[in-house]
């Protein structure tokens, strides 16, 4: 039979797709799902056919070709089996190489793309890593061949997209890893040091940790824009738990001791669930000091929250009492106005915003500061979360000044919970009678 029957010649075409940033397994099922049904829509089919100047219908096109998947992977198979060879080869490719471009275009990423065809560089990440070839026209086509070499490079490309999820997924170990993560340095390495347990280092004394928070301050400085001018800078991390506001609090400490003038901001507040914890724990609920959500709710000036510290050059602002609009509070034009003037009495302002897992604040309060800093805890943060916040302070055109690689010691957090508190600026009222004196 096979004798008698018209020769059918078959072609395939591989694409690979990058893995985002903070996707899960089933969000790169169903991107590989939805791209595999769009390489078979009038859109892409028609985008192809003008590129090649095949004379075939759509519906021809979609009779001679199928898209499939591999499971558990993100490659995507364009075949095309036709009487011809060159034809099949022509419009496999002429398929897969139109999907970027129809994707950024149904994206919204890119204009639509003219008569030429020509599209701006793909966002998405589709690459086309095996190109059709068309079958020996003499030797017929060649079966066992191109289903021995999709084998192989479906193995291949699934090997490769194994190691590049295990690696989106991988915790972050220490600055060299986390340099290359980042393509650039990492602002400063705090290592685990008991002197942290109580949340602010002694600067009194020669600690790992005390010399890493001074690192710090200076790639801060080193990245000021204009001497003289005020910084304001937003404290945030992926998740909880990486130790941004130690960090936060830690920083302002060793700004102050190098004669800055320094306010920090206690932004991050406590939640509903937090306050509800304290008050079971204790058996009564604590009345927290007087600050920022007490300005944002009221009428006074912003210099009315300000409290004194231990160090003459150190003020602080507490988060205020607790509320549920806390958010929305932040994104007000009081928040503005109060940022501006506190950046006219301080060389440094400080604000500590809550995680960007739990809320958008960091990205709200980042609009009126200079730039962000980072926090990611060794062992702690995984590189996917770290890898999505980037991504968001990126799309939303903000500055980040760099990482951190925090790395607290583990008994501090579980005291902490213990006790139903949280880290928080108000501590540091709690340290007026302790008097830290050091020559930086």
């Amino acid at each position: 039979m096979t004798s008698v029957q018209s020769p059918s010649y078959e072609s395939s075409a591989v694409i690979y797709q990058t893995p985002h940033f903070g996707d899960t397994d089933g969000t790169s099922r169903q991107r590989t799902e939805a791209y595999t049904k769009l390489l078979s829509s009038d859109f892409l089919i028609e985008t192809a056919l003008a590129n090649t100047g095949l004379e075939l219908s759509n519906t021809e096109v979609r009779e001679m070709a199928t898209a499939s998947a591999n499971v558990g992977s993100a490659i995507l198979t364009v075949t095309v089996r036709s009487e011809d060879a060159d034809t099949s080869a022509e419009l496999a490719n002429a398929l897969a190489q139109a999907l970027p471009g129809a994707v950024a275009v149904l994206d919204g990423s890119t204009p639509a793309p003219d008569q030429s065809g020509a599209v701006a560089p793909d966002p998405v990440r589709l690459s086309v890593i095996s190109p059709a070839l068309p079958d020996d026209a003499e030797g017929g086509p060649q079966y066992v061949r191109n289903a021995l070499l999709g084998l192989i490079a479906g193995l291949l490309v699934g090997l490769l997209y194994a190691y590049l999820r295990s690696q989106i997924s991988r915790k972050v170990q220490d600055a060299a890893a986390l340099g290359k993560f980042l393509s650039g340095p990492v602002l400063a390495s705090i290592p685990a040091d008991k002197a942290l347990e109580t949340g602010v280092v002694d600067f009194s004394r020669e600690s790992p940790a005390a010399e890493a928070f001074r690192r710090l301050r200076t790639s801060i400085a080193d990245h000021e824009p204009g001497r003289g001018e005020s910084r304001t800078i937003v404290v945030s991390s992926a998740v909880g738990g990486d130790g941004k506001t130690a960090v936060a609090m830690n920083l302002a400490i060793a700004l102050a001791e190098s004669g800055n003038e320094v306010v920090c901001v206690d932004a991050a507040g406590r939640d509903e669930a937090d306050n509800r914890s304290a008050r079971h724990g204790s058996g009564r609920e604590k009345i927290p000091p007087a600050g920022l959500i007490d300005y944002l709710l009221g009428d006074d000036d912003i210099d009315r929250f300000v409290s004194a510290s231990w160090h003459p050059k150190l003020s602080l602002i507490p988060a205020g009492r607790t509320v549920p609009s806390r958010s929305e509070l932040l994104g007000d034009s009081r928040m503005r106005n109060a940022l501006a003037r506190l950046a006219s009495r301080a060389d440094y302002v400080i604000i500590d915003t809550a995680p960007m897992a739990d809320r958008s604040d960091a990205l709200v309060l980042g609009r009126w500061a200079d730039a962000i800093l980072l926090v990611a805890r060794s062992d702690h943060t995984r590189y996917a979360d770290l890898g999505a916040v980037l991504e968001r302070l990126s799309l939303a055109q903000l500055g980040v000044c760099g990482v951190v690689l925090n790395d607290f010691p583990r008994p501090l957090a579980r005291s902490a919970r213990k006790r139903g508190e949280r880290l928080s600026v108000a501590n540091l009222l709690a340290l007026e009678s302790v008097s830290i004196r050091t020559n930086v």
